[in-house]
This record gives C-alpha cells, structure tokens and sequence, in this order.
C-alpha cells in the first residue's frame, strides 16, 4: 500500500512530511482512532472540495468595541487632567514648545509639505487601496467617517468654549496674536475616523503609513504651537472613537479564512480537503443533520469547527480559532481565571498563543496516556489559526447518555482519564458532559472515555487546579446519576483525603455552566453531594472554602466608591480644608480621631455580648466598621441592622433568632443614647432644660420614643 493510500484501520492520513504520526501505543490508546467507514468516498466530488459553510462577509469584532471604550476613557482623562491639573499640562506643552523658536524656522519646509500630504496624499492613498481592494462600501463609510470626524472636532470645540470651565478652555487654547481660542485640528480627527473605519494598520500597509504620518503632523503641530497636548490628544481621540463606532456598528471586512483560502490552510497543515462541512455553536450543520461526536465539537470548542473529510477517505475535526474572537476569548479566561483564588491564567497574548497553548496541553495529555484526539496539524491563513484534529469513532458525549445507561465501570473509567492527566500535573479546567465522549472497545466490550477540548486546560498545574476538575467531575456524574453513585464512584477511585479535601470548592462559582444548569434543573445536587461526602467522612470540612477574589457586587462597590471620589475632588475646596488643618491641634486631632474609634469597639461589645453563639470579637469590630460604610446610604439604624443580621446569621444563628437580637442591641442603643443625654445635661449644669415645663414638640418626641421602645 503506496504513501498517498493510507490504511483504512491507521490512525491518521499519511502526508508528504508535513505530519509524522507520533508512536503512541495504539493498542491501548487509539483502536478506534479514526473513523473511515462513515465516509461515502464514492458520493463525494474528487474534482474539487466540496464545502458547505455560511461565510459571515462582514463582522463585529469585539475588539473594536473594548477599543471604542478605551478611547472614550481616554478622552474623559484628558479633560479631566487639562481641568484639574492644569498647571501639569501647561508645563508639559510648554516644554514641547520650549524649542519652538529654535526649530519654527528649520520646520516651515516639512510642515507645508506634511499639510499637503495630510490634505491630499493620505485621503487619496486609502481612497487607492480600498478600491484596488474591491471594498466600495468602505470607501464611502471611510469619507462618510471624515466628514463626521470634522464635524464631531468642531462641535467639540465649540461646546468647550461655551460650557467648559476656565482651567479646561485653558488647557486646549493657543494664544496667537494675543487672542486665545480653544484649538482643536478638526481635520486631523477626520484624518483618524477615516484611517479608524477604513481598516486595521497590521492588515493595510497605506493605513499604517498614514497613522505614522497623521502622528508626525500632531507633533509637528504641537512644537510649533499650533495645538496644546491636551487638544491634540483629544482631537485624535475623538476621530478614533468615531471610527471604531462606525466599523463595529457598520461592521468589518471579513478577514478570517473561508473556503479556498481555509482549504489551502488545511493543505499547508498536511490534509488534502475532499469535503469540508461547518459544525456550528448550536449543533446545526449541513443537510442530514450532525452525528452525535460532531454536535459535541461544535458546543464545546471555540472557534469554528469544521467536519473533514481527506482524499484517502479520513475523516478529521478542523479547527479555525479567529483572531477577531482571540480577544473576547482572552478577556473571558482571563475573568474566570482572575475571580478564582490561587489560579493563574495562561497569557494567551496572540492567536497563535492561544492555539500553540492548546496544542501543547492536549500533546502532553496524550504523552501521559490520555485518551484525547492527536493534533494532527496546524496552520496560519489571514487571521486564522487552523488545527488539524484526530476524530474519534463511533462515540457519543455523556450527555447522551440515559442515567440508566451509565454504569459504575463508565463512571470509573473517566476517572481513570482524569487521573492519568493529574498523575503528571496536567488539569483540564472544564470538564462536562460534552468534553467526554465514550466508545466502547470491539473486542473486551469495555468502556472507552475520551477527554477533549483542552483550551482551559494547563500543564504543571497547582493542587486546587486538580481540585476543581475533581469537583467538575462529581458534580458532572452526580447531574446525570445522582449524588450518592457520584460520590460512591470518587471514593472508589480517590483516597478519602482527596475526597475530603475537595468537598469544600463544591461550588457552582467552580462548574462550567452547562453542568451549573444541568444539576440546577434536578434540584441542590451540590447540597446532596456535600450530606453524601459527610456521611462518610464525618470529619471533612464542611464550610465552603472562599473561592472568590471579587464578584459582581465588588465591582460594582468600585464603581461607585470611584464615582463618590470623582464627585468629592471635583467639589473638594482644598483652601478651607487646609486653612482648617493649619489650625488644628494636632495632639486632640488625635484623641478625637482614637475617641471616635472607640464607637466601633463599644457597639461591637453590645453584639457581641447580646449575640446567642460566641463570636471572634475582631470580627465584630470589622462589621461595625462596614455598617457604618452601609449607614451612609442606608437610613438611620436600618445598615447597622441589616449588617449585624447578616453576621449572625452566617455564624448559623437562626433568622428569628437573629432578629431578636438585633432588636435588643438596637433597644439597648437607644437607652443608653437616653440615659448618657440626662447624666450630660446634668453634669455639665445645664438644668435649664429640666427646671421649665417641655415644649409641645418635646413631649410628642419623648412619647413617640416611648412607644418605639
């Protein structure tokens, strides 16, 4: 059998050199490996590829619209810093302009010809190369983009003159002839909303001549005072902004590889394409539906997924991971990794980053005697990575599977595979029901699991990486056959103390989300899990360990605390305040500062000595402290209340309990308050109050008192 005619039963298709079969023991590793026998060669067109795709010819990248964020930021920090540090700006354009006067002279020649290249040449030059590019409608979103970039400078300008205050007109004037006015090159915002729409400078070499260009002219503009920093940062900013708005909104030229451009890239990886049928997110493909191994590619892989089929009648798993998506993806690894204590993400820093990552985990897997698909090959087209995939045959995801169809010899046997990958410190990171496939051998009959999708996955990873896959995976069994053959598989196949060490990250913060809704839709399965592992080992941990570095809460908290901070500098009167601190005395400034400390440690003595369960006293004195934070939005008692409640109640005190509680520590507040009032009033011999009849307003205050209490 010749080279370009490969065995039916070998494992991947024999290539010119591009792709050496690694020499892995088939025999227990790989006998289904590839399957052939559910190809059709005879129905399918040996004179060309046949490929059935929906090639998307304009995209939204999400790129542009974290760009879009960064630059309107950037535009609020500018102004922000020209209106209140303004003497920081102005030493800054002063010393730009310092040599001015020395380069004015030797500048007249460049500058009239960079203004010439700047009106004529670059808006010609991108005008050129788009049309030689074929891309009419970006010709007119990239002109179109000019005239609103002018427009948007102008506007600008003319707002800052009328409403801004006088340090912000200050920072973005130039004084010419002794008139100042608020300058900003409106036609230089065009010159960047055009260049922004008209494409990225890494894919065009005219747009990244003309950036370079457009940045010469600004700083030509600010030596010879023609513009302040302040004004020439935001005119561009302003242009960027505009762009970016327009190309996500509008939409992209598609720069990703499809069809002939993605058969070629599967040909430089080593595969000769005889069919090429796109598996999308949602499990939908070509006419005739998706076998089940297919449908679990498409849901758990990211980028997308094709199902290949070669010349010598293999059929593969193609991958093409977008560069347009590479930062969505990053932010999100980034996020979860980053919630997570002691877990360090993978710094996917570029497509090919995160593509050569993946391959590397699932090489070292299979190295370890994993049974996961080989990476066949790889390749770069556009801005494409494409990886070549071993599919396995005649499987089907766990997620087909009926819970009477799972046996207890299934559930040890993905045991097993994770295991061999945590034996030499690889983890997976997001293991459901989808990224485990399940097959069974011809001869013995026995279970056989694959593991895939390794994205997520690391090598020499830390002990609570391998932790969390092994609560991925009880919570994953116990979704599908319930908590306690769940947790009977994990003590099979783990020690106790791995079993009892994991029972604390029994979190859903910790699951991928398809096994999150799976065991939401059958009830507190993490709950029966966690009674499950206490039943056998009374002594495990029975607290949920504090996974969280921050969460939605926090973020928000950091928001507002940060708007709070904006709003105090922006109306902070810095004279009274240091005219105040001049005349202080320093030595009761700090008794009246400890004085006032002393409140949180007597109300967290009255907690502390009302509460029904005995409490760590700092512990108290911190939540004081944050009720006193909450107090300030909260009205009067209702923070302190709230928060005193919520640290009972989470040192297992009951509600009503609790409540009670908080009560007489409210009622013991007001009395003392009372009584502390009347022993004042008399030792400080202000009788007067005590000596005359009270008036109407005090009598109805004291009874309504009276009947609060």
């Amino acid at each position: 059998m010749t080279d370009d005619a490969p065995s039916p039963t070998s494992e991947a298709p024999s290539t010119t050199g591009s792709v050496e079969a690694p020499s892995v023991d088939t025999a227990s590793v790989d006998t289904a490996s590839v399957d052939t026998a559910s190809v059709d060669t005879a129905s399918v067109d040996t004179a060309s590829v046949q490929i059935i795709d929906s090639p998307r010819l304009r995209i939204h990248r999400p790129g542009d619209f974290i760009n879009l964020v960064a630059a309107i930021v950037g535009i609020v920090l500018v102004l922000l810093l020209g209106a209140y540090a303004s003497g920081t700006t102005a030493g800054i354009t002063s010393d730009v302009q310092g040599i001015a006067k020395v380069l004015r002279s030797v500048l007249v020649a460049p500058t009239n010809v960079l203004e010439g290249i700047l009106t004529f040449a670059v808006p010609a030059a991108v005008v050129i190369t788009l049309f030689l590019r074929r891309e009419p409608r970006r010709i007119v979103e990239s002109l179109a983009a000019l005239a609103l970039g002018i427009a948007a400078a102008l506007v600008a300008a003319e707002t800052t003159r009328r409403w801004g205050t006088s340090d912000l007109i200050h920072s973005l004037s130039i004084t010419t002839d002794g008139v100042t006015s608020v300058t900003m090159p409106a036609y230089l915002a065009g010159l960047a909303a055009m260049l922004t729409t008209a494409g990225r400078r890494r894919s065009n070499r005219a747009i990244a001549t003309s950036w370079t260009a457009l940045w010469i002219g600004l700083a030509i503009a600010i030596i010879g005072s023609l513009v302040t920093v302040s004004a020439a940062f935001v005119t561009i900013l302003i242009g960027r902004a505009l762009g970016l708005m327009a190309r996500y909104v509008l939409g992209s030229a598609n720069d990703r590889a499809y069809g002939s451009v993605l058969v070629d890239a599967i040909r430089r990886a080593g595969f000769e394409a005889k069919r090429l049928s796109r598996i999308d997110p949602d499990g939908r493909s070509a006419p005739g539906g998706l076998d089940p191994v297919s449908a679990a590619f498409g849901h758990t892989r990211q980028g997308r997924v094709y199902d290949l089929v070669t010349r010598e009648g293999h059929r593969l798993i193609a991958v093409a991971l977008d560069g347009d998506q590479q930062v969505t993806d990053a932010l999100s690894k980034f996020w979860r990794t980053g919630r997570l204590r002691g877990l360090d993400s993978r710094p996917d820093l570029s497509l090919r980053n995160a593509a050569e990552g993946t391959a590397l985990v699932s090489h070292a897997a299979r190295a370890a005697g994993v049974r996961t698909p080989r990476v066949l090959g790889m390749a770069q087209s556009r801005d494409t990575m494409v990886l070549v995939y071993q599919r396995p045959a005649r499987c089907r995801p766990l997620s087909d599977f009926a819970p009477d169809e799972v046996s207890d010899e299934l559930l040890d046997a993905i045991w097993a595979e994770v295991l061999k990958a945590h034996r030499v410190g690889i983890t997976h990171r997001a293991i459901w029901s989808e990224t485990v496939l399940v097959g069974r051998d011809e001869q013995s009959g026995t279970p056989e699991v694959w593991l895939t999708s390794w994205e997520m996955g690391e090598v020499a990873s830390g002990v609570l990486s391998r932790r969390l896959d092994v609560v991925q995976v009880i919570a994953m069994m116990a979704a599908k056959v319930g908590a306690k053959r769940s947790v009977d598989a994990a003590f099979r196949n783990l020690d106790e103390s791995e079993v009892s060490a994991s029972s604390p990250f029994l979190q859903a913060i910790v699951l991928p989300r398809p096994t999150r809704i799976e065991a939401k839709a059958k009830g507190p399965v993490l709950e029966e899990v966690r009674e499950a592992i206490l039943e056998r080992l009374p002594e495990a941990p029975a607290e949920p360990e504090k996974l969280t570095r921050f969460g939605l809460r926090t973020v928000l908290t950091f928001v507002l605390v940060f708007v709070a901070a904006l709003v105090i500098l922006t109306t902070f009167k810095a004279g009274d305040v240091m005219a105040a601190i001049r005349t202080a005395s320093p030595f009761w400034a700090v008794i009246a500062f400890a004085w006032g400390i002393l409140s949180f440690v007597g109300a967290a003595m009255t907690v502390a000595a009302f509460s029904p369960v005995k409490l760590k006293f700092m512990t108290v004195v911190r939540a004081q402290i944050t009720a006193s934070y909450v107090s300030i939005a909260a009205p009067a008692g209702v923070g302190h209340a709230a928060v005193n409640l919520r640290l009972l109640t989470r040192k297992g005190v009951p509600r009503a309990l609790g409540l009670a509680t908080v009560a007489l520590v409210q009622v013991s507040a007001f009395v003392t308050t009372v009584l502390g009032l009347i022993v004042l009033s008399l030792v400080t011999g202000s009788t007067s109050t005590l000596a005359s009849r009270p008036s109407r307003s005090v009598l109805l205050g004291v009874g309504a008192a009276a009947a609060a209490v």
